[in-house]
This record gives structure tokens, sequence and C-alpha cells, in this order.
């Protein structure tokens, strides 16, 4: 059995992943929102292509939500858990994300509307702003990267909510199966991913094919393995640290490639097809060695978690913030700089979102989700409907 200060410990490092790559993500714009010309292909030193590579940041995001999404189903697949209830499931991620998405949604209205003109601020026409709401600015031009750009990735993910209920039905149907067998799940997702992204690289395609679930899915598929790797799984220290090493390996190895083939100007359709694939797996491996190991120290600090859970907050609001900063001659042009002023009331609205918003709406969404009907013995009647 795993004790209860091992699990605190290794929620604590998960926290501080969390915090890394919203942390990561925040200097990534910090250094984009200072430039003279809002561009990240425009990178003219070391320095440039080094704080471009933050970017990997929201790869860890999608990775970390395959690995904590599934891992119920995991559980349950292997005989270790009940059956995750699909209505509740969905109930609780509305309630996880949908409040203080809506409310930064209207934020960001208000922090950036009256700035066009303003560089990095890009408006979506006024009568298109009701597909922000239904996380439907993915599948048009001209509300894609708008408003606030990497809102984006939270119609991503709300797909990836409506899709997993079905994967994890295909995973129960193979209940009792060893982990080889489970694997054909994730694995097939991540191959379809990959054929996605084959299939439109290189093509003359609308932007908005490249910014919908299938071709980001390899990532949350790679999470998904981690999460079915990582199950009951003790990892000696020695083997933690060398697998945390190969991951972070990876993830550099990633970087760096990106990096290399932006300065010498390559074409290679691989690196539009695998995109940023290695670096998942690099974020897989570290999820599994922090998580089936005592994590380092420093990734369980109470900071880092601090800023973990508000995490989603932080997401949510530092482009908008950037954007009213630069729109009022607030923004030093110096990217550290630049870091050092949006930092504190980042953290300040995110800490905000979360005590206000985020907090109530979960413990909302449990009580609600726990007064949901069960079927006789005990199981979930929408899951008994579904068999």
């Amino acid at each position: 059995m795993t004790s209860g200060r091992a699990l605190e410990g290794r929620t604590a490092a998960v926290d501080g992943l969390r915090a890394l790559a919203a942390l990561s993500v925040l200097g990534y714009h910090a250094w984009l929102y200072t430039r003279e010309r809002v561009d990240a292909g425009l990178r003219d030193s070391p320095a440039d292509y080094l704080a471009h590579e933050l970017r990997l940041g929201l790869v860890l995001f999608f990775v970390l939500s395959g690995f904590l999404l599934y891992a119920p189903w995991v559980r349950a697949a292997l005989g270790d858990g009940p059956e995750p209830r699909v209505g509740a499931f969905l109930l609780r991620r509305a309630g996880r994300i949908v409040p203080a998405y809506w409310v930064a949604v209207a934020g960001s209205v208000a922090l950036v509307w009256g700035l066009d003109g303003t560089p990095g601020v890009r408006l979506p026409p006024a009568q298109d702003l009701w597909l922000f709401a239904v996380f439907g600015q993915n599948f048009t031009t001209p509300t894609l990267l708008r408003l606030n750009a990497p809102l984006w990735t939270l119609a991503v993910e709300a797909s990836f909510y409506v899709v997993l209920p079905a994967l994890g039905w295909l995973a129960l149907r193979m209940r009792g199966a060893g982990r080889e067998t489970q694997a054909l799940v994730p694995a097939t997702l991540l191959v379809a991913g990959v054929a996605w992204n084959w299939a439109i690289a290189g093509q003359d395609v609308p932007l908005t094919l490249t910014k919908v679930l299938p071709a980001m899915v390899p990532y949350f598929a790679v999470g998904m393995l981690a999460a079915l790797l990582a199950h009951r799984r003790e990892l000696g220290v020695r083997a933690a640290r060398g697998l945390l090493a190969a991951g972070v390996g990876l993830v550099l190895l990633d970087a760096g490639w990106a990096a290399v083939a932006a300065h010498d100007g390559s074409r290679d359709l691989t690196l539009h097809v695998l995109r940023d694939l290695v670096a998942a797996c690099g974020f897989g491996a570290v999820l599994v060695a922090v998580t089936c190991a005592p994590a380092p120290r420093l990734l369980r600090a109470r900071p880092l978690a601090l800023v973990g859970l508000w995490s989603y907050g932080v997401y949510l609001w530092h482009v908008p913030l950037l954007l009213w900063l630069r729109g009022h001659g607030l923004l030093p042009a110096d990217a550290w700089a630049a870091l050092a002023v949006v930092t504190p009331p980042t953290l300040l609205v995110a800490a905000a979102s979360w005590r206000l918003l985020e907090r109530p709406a979960q413990e909302w969404a449990r009580r609600a989700s726990a007064r949901r009907p069960r079927s006789a013995g005990g199981r979930p009647a929408q899951a008994a409907a579904g068999r």
C-alpha cells in the first residue's frame, strides 16, 4: 500500500509540474509580447531561440491531462477501482474549467477590446464572440488565436473530455487484460494523431486543422500511456532519477531539434508530422518518475505547489494582462523586465480565480455528481445502461 504521506508528496509533485508548465508558457508570452513585431517566427539571437522553446509548457499541460484524467479508467480496467461514472466525470470537468473560463473570456474582452492596433492584439468579429463561450473558436479562421490566444487550447481540452469516456469504455471492454493489451487504446490514439498530422503536413490546409484535437491527441495519448505504466508501480531512487534525467533529456532534445531547424530554415516534414511528440514522451517519463518514487524536493516545494494550484488562472489571464499593460505603455520592452511586471498581477488574479471561482465550482460539481442515482448493486446507473 502507498502511504498517505507518499500520495501527498506525489500530488505536490504534480502540482509542481503544473506550475512549471504555467510559468513556462508565461515566460514564452512575456518574450513574445514584448517584441516590436509580435511574431514567434522572428528569432534573432540565441536568447530568442531559448525563449521560444518555453512554449513546450503547453505540451506538458496536454500530457498531464491525459495522465490524470485517464488514470481512473486504468484503475478500473486493471481491476483496482470502480468504473468511472461518465455523467459525474463530465459534470466535474465542466465545474473545473467552465466558470473560470467564461469569466476569463469576459475579462479578456474588457481588457483588450479597446486596444485594437496594439502589437499582439488580434480581435475577432464581435458577432463571433459567442463561439468562445461554447469552445468553438478553433473551428473558424476569424476567431482562431484571437482575443486571448492561449484559449485555443481549452477548446482542445474540452474536445478531449468529450472523447475520453468512449476511450475509457474501450479500455473497460478489455477489463482484466494486462498492461500490454490495455496499451492498445492509447497507442492506437497516438498513431491516429500522427496519421492526421502526416496527412496535413506540407499541405495548403487551413490553420484550424492544426489546432484541433486530432492534431494534439498524440500528447494526450502519451499521458494516457504514462498513466498505464505508472499504475501500482514503485521505482527505486536510482531508477527514478535515471528516468527523470532521460525525460528531461528528451524535452531538451526536442527543443534543440526545433530550434536548429528554425535557425537553418529547414522544411523537414518530420517536424510537422511528429510536432513535439519527442518532448511529450519526455514529459511522460518525468510523470512516471515523480509519481512512482519520491519526487525531487524542489518539485514538491510549497511555493511551487501553490502556483500549480493556481496554474489554470495563470494560464487564462496572463496574455490579456500582458496586452493591457502594453496597450497602456506599462510593459517594459525587455522580456525579463516584462515578466517581472506581469507576474505579480497574474498570480493575484489567478489566486482570486481559484478561491472565488474554481474551488467553489469544483466543490459544487463534486456534491452534484455525488447525488446522481446509482443502479442496484452500487454500480452507476448510466454505466450499467451502457454495457
